[in-house]
């Protein structure tokens, strides 16, 4: 199998038969299975960051030649005469009516703590009857009007409004695993953004400790001056340990340009896809999700030479930058060069196993092969690594139906509904119901 992957803010590998796109809080090949990464995301407060491991990447990036000698304009088709690149949006420029509530239920409390609380409180209400989408890039100057978020939208809302009522607040990038897509035929790298910062404590703050075998019994207590909090959408992903990359303005601006060079990816349109992953690049050159898109999109017009050289960077940028490993062992096979291919496939092949979605697509396979036991057991095999992915749990109602197993279909739809967001929360329940009424 083969595989290309798209980055954005968000990565795992893609099958041989996939690419790989990866796009920010949120992920293609020659069969079409495709993977794009997008930075989209749900809703949690807080958690420990040391649920993650945190990672910084250099902040100079690693070339071997000046940028534009990367760049081949005249390989891709010009855009539409109306097409341009926006101009760098003002993530932080919050819009009057929500500084009008902050000011009115925030920004005169007396501490940093609780200007914190309330914060979160505010921010999470905000998205409380929002659309949740995972294929679009949005900007806060779009809320009021789309009445839809993603991760990187809630990030962005959350920092600039932590900003403006003086609490300490930062982006972070989240490596989280992908999910499917089917409405789009793609899987979406949740490469993910979320916010954290620490928050002094008062002093009449106390946390009590349970006693130990050491203490005999005796509980002890004791004042932690900061509070550390994560900010997130997305429970699942909070809760997981994840690697984490501290991420500057600069770079949150490339992921978005990246986000909308996959969205015209999606709908096709090469040209506009590259003038977006080269001012993502041209934002920062250091970004390994922009260099494997490039190399993506290079393999899409038969330019291999310039897509190894682009997946090439996006790996010295990211020493864990399976997608684009994938990716160049991909262009290296397509062009015969079978040894280098498959050093760089056992390089990834352990990440590959670990990975949830990659069981995912052997499902897809299978199925596809009318070897739907086979199929059951690698969705299962994906469950191990990822018990609240919805789809998966989807895939196995489906295979349930066509074995006739009714039982079952409900137990996987319940599931299904359980761990779906937004409306396809709803559009499970309304399969369940109209099942039922069939049987």
């Amino acid at each position: 199998m083969s595989s290309k992957s798209i980055q954005v803010c968000k990565s795992a590998p893609l099958l041989e038969s996939q690419a790989q796109f990866n796009l920010l809080c949120t992920h293609y090949g020659e069969l079409f299975m495709k993977r794009v990464s997008l930075l989209f995301c749900k809703l949690l407060p807080i958690a420990i960051l040391g649920a993650c491991t945190a990672v910084d990447r250099p902040t100079e990036p690693v070339l071997s030649g000046e940028l534009h000698t990367y760049f081949n304009d005249s390989a891709f088709p010009a855009p539409a005469e109306d097409f341009s690149v926006e101009s760098p949006p003002d993530f932080l420029a919050l819009p009057e009516n929500y500084r009008e509530q902050l000011d009115r239920r925030v920004a005169h409390l007396g501490t940093e703590y609780d200007r914190y609380h309330a914060l979160r409180r505010w921010a999470f209400g905000v998205f409380d009857d929002f659309e949740y989408t995972t294929l679009e890039t949005l900007s806060l100057s779009d809320l009021n009007t789309a009445r839809k978020y993603n991760c990187l939208t809630f990030a962005s809302l959350f920092v600039a409004a932590a900003r403006y009522v003086n609490v300490t607040a930062r982006f972070q990038l989240v490596f989280a695993p992908p999910y499917w897509d089917r409405s789009n035929n793609s899987w979406i790298n949740n490469q993910h953004v979320n916010v954290f910062g620490q928050v002094p404590l008062p002093e009449s703050i106390h946390l009590d400790s349970p006693p130990t075998f050491e203490t005999s019994g005796i509980t002890t207590t004791m004042v932690l001056p900061t509070l550390d909090y994560v900010a997130d959408i997305n429970p699942a992903i909070v809760s997981m340990r994840s690697r984490r990359q501290t991420l500057s303005e600069q770079q949150v601006l490339s992921l978005f340009y990246s986000n909308r060079s996959m969205e015209m990816l999606l709908v096709q349109d090469l040209g506009a896809a590259y003038q977006y992953t080269k001012t993502a690049l041209e934002t920062d050159p250091a970004s390994s999700v922009a260099w494997n898109n490039l190399g993506v999109l290079y393999n899409r017009v038969n330019q291999s030479d310039l897509a190894e050289e682009a997946f090439r960077n996006a790996i010295a940028n990211d020493d864990r930058a399976y997608s684009a490993m994938s990716n160049l062992a991909n262009t290296y096979r397509n062009r015969g060069d079978v040894d280098a291919a498959i050093a760089l496939e056992t390089e990834v092949e352990e990440f590959r196993i670990q990975n949830p979605y990659y069981h995912a697509a052997l499902a897809e396979e299978d199925f596809d092969e009318g070897r739907l036991d086979s199929a059951k057991q690698h969705l299962l095999d994906a469950l191990e690594r990822k018990h609240n992915e919805h789809n998966f749990y989807h895939r196995l109602a489906i295979i349930a139906e066509r074995q006739g197993d009714y039982d079952a279909v409900f137990e996987h739809l319940n599931k299904a509904r359980l761990y779906a967001r937004g409306t396809e929360r709803n559009r499970f329940a309304g399969k369940i119901a109209a099942l039922r009424d069939l049987l």
